[in-house]
């Protein structure tokens, strides 16, 4: 019986470690924008993003924001997966971005609400960066015109990385580090907070990667480091 027990817990292990390298080689195949790193402490990263080509959706968020999250997901996921008017499949990319923004904010504000407050409604826009290979001219018109597709300009990014799960709790204590980074090394956000996941659903949550990004005005010297994944 011990020998059987110790038979069915080693199989439990290769099982386990097997899975976490399918999981870990499954991110390691998005492609992932090249990035360079300007500063880094710790979980908090200034990167300096290149040029990327983005599409679009915002649906509004009514308190929970689970359903709008998985209807925006669902709208893009269906464009890159065949539904534009050329039935093309283009690549997944890493990663899925998400910014809120409070339907009571009539100017655009410095540092703005991260998610919906209790009984309020927002909005809530996510993007898929499309791979490196596609200009803007190049992609397949969307069926749904809700999906819209612009070209992101290069910016200067502070970042601070997290695992987990990326609830509103989570999302809104790390921003909150975020920001003390940022007026730390006496830097000005000129930007929304913008969450970054990387991961598919069923990653487990200590696999998870999950950032939030704070846009900033920088005149850092890169580290000669470049960070980023293509297929």
């Amino acid at each position: 019986m011990k020998k059987l027990t110790g038979v069915l817990l080693l199989s439990s292990a290769l099982a386990a470690t097997v899975g976490l390298s399918y999981l870990s080689e499954a991110r390691a195949s998005y492609e992932e924008p090249s990035w360079k790193s300007l500063k880094k402490d710790g979980k908090f990263e200034l990167r300096l993003y290149p040029s990327v080509v983005a599409a679009s959706v915002t649906v509004p968020v009514d308190n929970k924001d689970s359903k709008a999250k998985n209807k925006a997901f669902g709208m893009l996921a269906g464009y890159i997966f065949g539904k534009n008017k050329s039935k093309a499949k283009i690549a997944m990319t890493v990663p899925v971005t998400e910014i809120r923004k409070d339907e009571s904010e009539k100017i655009a504000m410095t540092v703005p609400v991260v998610s919906a407050r209790s009984g309020s409604r927002s909005d809530m826009t996510m993007s898929f960066y499309m791979p490196s290979s596609y200009k803007i001219e190049d992609l397949p018109e969307a069926l749904d015109k809700n999906i819209q597709f612009s070209v992101v300009p290069s910016k200067t990014y502070a970042t601070v990385r997290f695992s987990g799960l990326a609830g509103s709790d989570s999302i809104a204590a790390n921003t909150r580090e975020l920001k003390s980074f940022i007026e730390k090394n006496k830097l000005e956000i000129v930007g929304e907070p913008i969450s970054a996941y990387y991961n598919p659903p069923w990653t487990l949550p200590f696999l998870r990667r999950n950032e939030v990004w704070l846009e900033v005005r920088a005149e850092v010297k890169a580290e000669g480091k470049t960070e980023g994944k293509s297929e």
